[in-house]
């Protein structure tokens, strides 16, 4: 480092050394140009020492994400109420044969391993019955009887494989000593197989769920580019994947999902895998595949159906227990439990269950007398409901008005009419807009949008805000004349940018990321220089409408020329910086700024000069450009890359301060960056305007990036789109949070929610648009 600051050092003083003797272009080129290989060895070297110096310690990070882990999944049994009044016992066997590997290749795959088996084969039983169990012993199944801990999970729709998942991981961790594994549950529904490679899919959903993680880890390079600390537990195999939702992908990507799996995780990485069993057996009998592909070394096992007599307690339970005259409202259903009704085999499932709890068992409430709840014994109406996929529909089609009645002990904000129509539509909105995905991701929205309306959509807002506050900016300096003039070109550019950005942005990728694709250095040195010229025509034409067209070629180039380059290096040489949300000084992002500001000066410097010499001027746009250049890198540097995420590695972000952290972001790279730039420009003469037009620019161009850059952008003007429609309340996040916190509508898996069941989900999807007490108000 020190020696990087010398070379900085010595090329401002030889600046400061040309100008004050008005040396040529020539012999300033000549004296400079030799220091920009020592500037960047100065520069690498600063960069390969800090990675060999830097120690990661994964068992520490192991550790510190367990425990929020931990606290994360403790906080969402709570709330889905997995323990109230107690857990349901759930039941499984082994799974069929047909659908895992042979007992006895399992067991003789584990003694083979490397070190011997990860067990002792002493607690490992004869056969794949021995698995079968119940509750709270599949944190034992899972740990000491499986030979090679694969596991997958089968059941029926409703079965409970959710939450059964949900006791492994709490008992995992429980078990778990220091820098053991870390169980993290996924949620499969999102997972792409034939775009996504797994371990690329999981790292990010880690970015997302735990922002620490983001955080670079220097001492673990995959080739020579650094990765973050998501990445590398997952390279050196710290994290256990508990990967629910097998059946929510398309069929058509199951088998090539089972494939992925394999190919990405080794035999000795232990898994869970969650499916309903029909879409299992499905994949594995497919008559049209020559190939079969199963999970390798995974065993099985099957939920069961609840008891009758296990039934019946939990719903009396609920209601206080028998002999109360509260629990006596089930008697005409409990009568039915265990025979071959319809009513019998929905509440056989955990599912079933809690429906019909949430809608039948009433709460205390004020106007109780008034408007009482009604009575369970309407399900045994054989006439009304014939079918169990009809009393499926019954039994959804009441939940939501259950979940927002008076009986509730959270003050009501949305009566269910409000929560029915936005739930209807959100459902529609991830079968349309989100191929059938069950992830409510809130920087998705913005696919509600239609492709013909998507480019005004984002382009006039960012248009305004950066006109209006360039206009009003150069206008108190230069005039109304010159702030109309400067504020339309500025809008129509920053329009221009926000009405690009939804086909060049990455699905998906948020600002707080500052993630770029993975693209060769042509691609990115082209992004940079393509965008950087656009931006200087804009700012050439305004500048030359107020000051004469001759300016106009020269700050096309020059700027074109620094801001183009400059970017292409930054694209390229931070694809993995940390997200921003408090700042904090980063060398790295310093030394990267003055290399890219240096080489982007000399080219700027060089082209500005030999302009000037053609027209006849004087050669002094070398020590400019130069000046230009280093300025431009260090503050770029300051103001780029001293960004750190706030959150430690025991802190789970949810969707609310996912938001949060985005609309930071905004702020800090698009003000402070410009900021940055506008004091660069107005230091060294922003082309002859001063400080404060260079100020008013820049800052107007960090608020564009800013604005452009950020998904919050995308996911206001939606919600302002949908709440103008009546489609979705204004305060969505607050609703959204409400639904999953107090009404168990919603759940919420890492940063995304989820309805409560994606058969929830599917039921919404199909009900008619708009809702019927809505076509009726409308007719």
């Amino acid at each position: 480092m020190r020696y990087l600051l010398l070379v900085v050092l010595g090329i401002g003083g030889a600046l400061a050394l040309a100008r004050r003797f008005e040396l040529g272009t020539a012999a300033t080129a000549v004296a400079l140009l030799p220091s920009l290989a020592p500037a960047y060895l100065g520069w690498a070297a600063f960069r390969d020492d800090r990675a060999e110096s830097a120690v990661v310690d994964l068992d520490a990070v192991a550790d510190q994400l367990a425990r929020a882990v931990q606290k994360q999944w403790d906080n969402e049994a709570e709330i889905r109420r997995v323990n109230d009044p107690y857990p349901l016992p759930v039941a499984w066997r082994a799974a069929d044969a047909d659908l895992v590997e042979p007992w006895h290749a399992l067991a003789d795959l584990a003694r083979a391993w490397p070190g011997g088996p990860p067990g002792d084969p002493a607690r490992w039983p004869a056969d794949a019955t021995g698995l079968a169990g119940e509750d709270a012993q599949i944190g034992e199944v899972f740990s000491q009887r499986l030979p090679t801990r694969r596991l997958v999970v089968l059941g029926e729709p409703g079965a409970g494989k959710t939450v059964l998942l949900i006791r492994l991981l709490q008992d995992l961790i429980e078990r778990r000593t220091g820098g053991g594994l870390v169980p993290v549950l996924f949620s499969l529904a999102s997972w792409d197989p034939t775009r996504q490679r797994l371990e690329k899919w999981m790292a990010e959903h880690l970015r997302r769920s735990h922002p620490g993680l983001r955080v670079l880890a220097s001492a673990v390079t995959t080739g020579d580019e650094p990765i973050d600390l998501a990445q590398a537990l997952l390279d050196a195999r710290r994290v256990l994947p508990i990967l629910d939702g097998f059946d929510e992908l398309p069929p058509a990507l199951h088998a090539r999902a089972l494939d992925a799996l394999n190919r990405a995780l080794p035999l000795k990485q232990p898994l869970v895998l969650a499916s309903r069993a029909a879409e299992y057996h499905a994949v594995l009998h497919q008559p049209d595949t020559p190939v079969r592909v199963r999970l390798n070394g995974a065993a099985g096992i099957h939920l069961l159906p609840l008891t009758r007599e296990r039934a019946a307690a939990y719903l009396r339970r609920d209601m206080g227990g028998s002999p109360s005259s509260t629990a006596a409202r089930w008697n005409g259903v409990t009568a039915l439990l265990g025979t071959d009704a319809p009513l019998a085999r929905t509440l056989s499932t955990p599912l079933g269950l809690f429906l019909a709890r949430t809608i039948y068992n009433p709460r205390p409430r004020p106007d109780a007398l008034r408007n009482p709840a009604p009575h369970p014994d309407e399900l045994c109406d054989a006439t009304a409901f014939p079918t169990r996929d009809a009393i499926n529909a019954h039994l959804f089609n009441a939940f939501i008005p259950a979940a927002y009645s008076s009986a509730s002990q959270y003050p009501l904000r949305w009566n269910a009419r409000q929560a029915h129509r936005a739930f209807v539509f959100l459902a529609r909105h991830l079968q349309t807009d989100c191929g059938g995905s069950t992830d409510m991701a809130w920087w998705e929205l913005d696919r509600v949008f239609p492709s013909y309306t998507r480019p005004l959509a984002f382009g006039l807002p960012v248009g305004l805000a950066v006109g209006l506050s360039i206009g009003l900016s150069v206008g108190l300096v230069a005039g109304p004349v010159a702030g109309l003039t400067c504020g339309l070109m500025g809008g129509l550019v920053g329009g221009l940018t926000g009405a690009l950005r939804p086909r060049l942005q990455q699905s998906g990728a948020l600002s707080i990321h500052l993630r770029i694709p993975s693209r060769s250095p042509a691609f990115t040195l082209a992004v940079g220089f393509v965008g950087a010229l656009v931006v200087g025509l804009a700012v050439a034409l305004s500048i030359g409408l107020v000051s004469g067209p001759v300016v106009v070629p020269v700050v096309v180039l020059t700027f074109g020329l620094v801001a183009g380059l400059a970017f292409g290096l930054r694209l390229r040489l931070e694809q993995s910086s940390a997200p921003s949300v408090r700042l904090r000084l980063s060398f790295r992002s310093l030394a990267v700024g003055l290399v890219a500001g240096l080489v982007a000066g000399v080219v700027a410097g060089l082209a500005a000069g030999m302009l000037g010499a053609l027209a006849g001027g004087p050669h002094s746009e070398l020590v400019f450009g130069l000046a230009f250049g280093l300025a431009g890198g260090l503050t770029g540097g300051l103001a780029g890359g001293p960004m750190t995420e706030g959150h430690d590695l025991g802190t789970t972000v949810g969707p609310a301060a996912l938001l949060e952290l985005d609309r930071r972001a905004l702020l800090v790279f698009g003000l402070v960056r410009g900021l940055g730039g506008g004091l660069t420009g107005g230091l060294v003469g922003a082309f002859a305007f001063g400080l404060t037009f260079g100020l008013a620019y820049c800052l107007s161009f960090g608020l564009t990036g800013g604005l452009a850059g950020a998904a919050w952008t995308n996911f206001v003007l939606a919600r302002v789109y949908l709440a103008a429609r009546r489609r979705v309340p204004w305060g969505l996040m607050a609703f959204l949070d409400d639904a999953h916190q107090h009404r168990g509508v919603l759940r919420q898996v890492g940063s995304v929610y989820q309805f409560r069941h994606i058969d929830l989900q599917r039921h919404l999807a199909q009900q008619p648009w708009p809702p019927p007490h809505e076509r009726r108000l409308t007719s």
